[in-house]
């Protein structure tokens, strides 16, 4: 039945049919099969890059808190300076200088602090970088919110390892 339709059309009028048919199986290819595989290559490319940002920041942070974190510190030469301009000096270049608002010696190896309204993620970022690369442990904080959120008031008592 579609075969003799198709054969009692004249010859112009089966290209047109022909092309129309191929053009109709080119487009049902394009929407079924190659957008389908672009959209999950594009997603599953998506996927990746979010993955590795992830595997990224998990490997920054078992570098400061991995099982070398500790005896990297226990092993690192004291550097000679005194506490009060170790903390000045790193307080200043950790961005946290404008917040110390007293900084108290008590003895050769402790002091306390206190930051006003200083910002609580760039205050454990120093103190972790610290006692990884100083040695140089809390022994004791106490915090209270800030003006702000994601800020903090913070009294801190520090102490350096002595040489054994």
């Amino acid at each position: 039945m579609i075969q003799d339709w198709f054969n009692s059309l004249a010859s112009r009028e089966k290209v047109l049919v022909v092309l129309a048919g191929a053009l109709t199986i080119l487009a049902l290819l394009v929407i079924g099969v190659i957008r389908p595989l672009a959209s999950s290559h594009e997603m599953a490319t998506r996927a990746l890059t979010d993955k590795r940002a992830v595997l990224s920041d998990i490997e920054r942070v078992a570098g400061r808190f991995g099982p070398n974190a500790g005896t990297s510190a226990a092993q690192a030469s004291p550097s000679g300076e005194s506490l009060v301009v170790l903390i000045d000096r790193t307080t200043r270049s950790g961005g946290l200088g404008a917040y110390l608002r007293r900084n108290e010696p008590d003895g050769n190896s402790t002091i306390r602090l206190r930051f006003e309204d200083a910002p609580f993620d760039e205050l454990i970022t120093w103190l972790v970088d610290l006692q990884t690369t100083q040695g140089i442990s809390v022994i004791s904080a106490t915090t209270d919110p800030g003006q702000e959120p994601g800020r903090v008031n913070a009294s801190l008592q520090l102490s350096r390892a002595t040489a054994r």
